[in-house]
């Protein structure tokens, strides 16, 4: 369980995939536009850091579509 927790919590410095502003670790939401930091998969649940890019979640393998995406189709 403790890698998992590793995995999804990054400690380093990475741009906020809304704005572009640098942002830091531990931090839910950026602080200069309030975009959440985190990346949910729709299907089994897994969270981690938008900081990896992942395109299919690692753990069931489900493509990962971001916010943007779901609200185009909604």
């Amino acid at each position: 369980m403790e890698e998992k927790a590793n995995l999804a919590m990054p400690k380093g410095a990475f741009r906020c995939p809304r704005c572009g502003s640098v942002t830091w670790g531990n931090l839910q939401f950026c602080s200069q536009c309030g975009e959440s930091l985190n990346v949910e998969c729709q299907e089994c649940g897994e969270k981690w850091r938008f900081i990896y890019g992942y395109m299919f979640c690692p753990l069931c393998g489900a493509r990962i579509r971001m916010k943007k995406e779901i609200l185009k189709e909604g």
